[in-house]
């Protein structure tokens, strides 16, 4: 995008599933045909974490919450496993980080795939890979599935967000007339309708992490000078008003933990939305910044000695995403995060990103609406606004899956602190 997707849940993180085969052939059935099945096969199986990250060197714009790393940090609260589907030749075709979690007491487990699985969305054989994911999750005792693709819908550049700004009778980014429309995304929405997929139940934790309104700033072939002279007047000013003010931006260590989840709690608090624990940003710190095979970047902002601003980024191939971003309602006016997003965004170019997904934002242009703020700082940057098609569950148990989700409201209201889950490693 955020326990279930960061909310505190009665269950226990998984132990090792039941022995069954690791290779699962599907044969499914497609619309329209006439012979009633498929001829494309698909083998799913654990696989490697070399075998994962050839994969990946060869997907376009993975996210990093699709890396085993990523799933390394969030082992606390979910197993991660590795699989891959394998062509009728034997060739890796697609790859994902499945997220385990185990329901109390039962031999029966939920599955989420963060910003995946990795396969080609708009490929004709898409619906053969969805069938095969089905069949091997359900010979596997889980229950539900929830996916949630970073495939965009509808995108509104940069001067139309501007535009509903600064007009009142505009409230929300979705009543605009898009900039473009993504036919291949909505062809995909009826194809999981069509597959037995759902839109995910609302729930606060998947679009806080989750968000369904993401800005994207485009860096292909653009120097510094090119995506700073995009920015806005004000924001421009804003870089260089941090510059004179005494705003000193240097990359983070582990040392800097202490004050990045300080300001990261602040700016919780502050924005309304769950915030992690220290807990969080030491896993982060251990799965990302020792050895990770992409890029991972903090940058703290600094006045006089106090850190003021912190965000950081993960970059695999030439996508590059914001993690967080934390800033102290101290010396604002001197503008410290237009330092440290200034920070990143130079950091990112120079590692030869092409993309840059600054993150979400609420579905508001509404002036008065204390969000509001976080649209118009991004649009300043020069980025574009993309819907994403959200979260998606398939329940292959209905009457588990139902119960399921009829707990996440009442799971919303526990504190994070009250579950400690052990887990057992395989």
């Amino acid at each position: 995008m955020q326990s279930v997707f960061g909310i505190t849940m009665g269950f226990c993180a998984p132990r090792r599933t039941p022995a069954i085969s690791a290779l699962v052939p599907a044969r499914s059935r497609f619309a329209g045909s006439k012979r009633g099945y498929s001829e494309h096969v698909y083998i799913i199986r654990e696989i490697s974490r070399d075998e994962y990250w050839r994969f990946l060197r060869t997907y376009p714009d993975a996210s990093y919450q699709q890396t085993p790393e990523w799933g390394d940090a969030r082992s606390a609260e979910w197993e991660p496993r590795l699989i891959g589907w394998f062509d009728s030749v034997s060739q890796l075709c697609a790859a994902a980080v499945l997220r385990y979690r185990q329901l109390p007491g039962l031999s029966r487990w939920f599955v989420f795939i963060p910003q995946g699985p990795l396969l080609d969305w708009t490929g004709p054989h898409l619906s053969e890979q969805l069938e095969a994911l089905r069949t091997y999750l359900s010979s596997r005792g889980v229950f539900g599935v929830r996916i949630t693709p970073m495939v965009s819908l509808r995108k509104w550049d940069a001067a139309t967000v501007k535009a509903g700004l600064a007009d009142p009778d505009i409230t929300r980014i979705s009543a605009m007339e898009a900039t473009e429309v993504n036919l291949s995304g909505i062809s995909l929405v009826s194809t999981l309708g069509a597959a037995g997929w759902r839109e995910a139940p609302a729930e606060k934790r998947t679009s806080a992490t989750y968000p369904r309104f993401n800005y994207w700033l485009d860096l292909a072939g653009r120097s510094e000078q090119e995506v700073l002279d995009g920015t806005s007047k004000s924001w421009r000013h804003n870089v260089r008003k941090a510059e004179r003010g005494g705003i000193a931006v240097t990359s983070g260590s582990r040392d800097d933990l202490e004050d990045v989840h300080r300001l990261y709690s602040e700016t919780a608090r502050r924005q309304k939305f769950p915030a992690h624990p220290r807990a969080h940003f030491e896993a982060m710190w251990e799965s990302l910044g020792n050895g990770f095979p992409g890029y991972f970047n903090l940058k703290v902002a600094h006045f006089q000695g106090s850190a003021v601003a912190a965000s950081a980024t993960a970059q695999v191939g030439s996508l590059v995403q914001s993690l967080f971003a934390a800033t102290s309602t101290e010396r604002t006016g001197i503008r410290p995060s237009n330092a440290v997003w200034w920070a990143l965004i130079r950091q990112a170019i120079a590692d030869g990103a092409e993309l840059f997904d600054l993150g979400g934002v609420a579905d508001t242009l509404e002036e008065h609406d204390p969000t509001v703020g976080l649209v118009r700082f991004k649009a300043g940057m020069g980025a574009d606004v993309h819907e994403y098609m959200g979260a998606w569950d398939l329940p292959l148990q209905p009457q588990l899956y139902a119960a399921f989700t009829r707990l996440l409201p009442l799971a919303q209201v526990r504190k994070r602190a009250a579950w400690a889950p052990k887990i057992r490693r395989r």
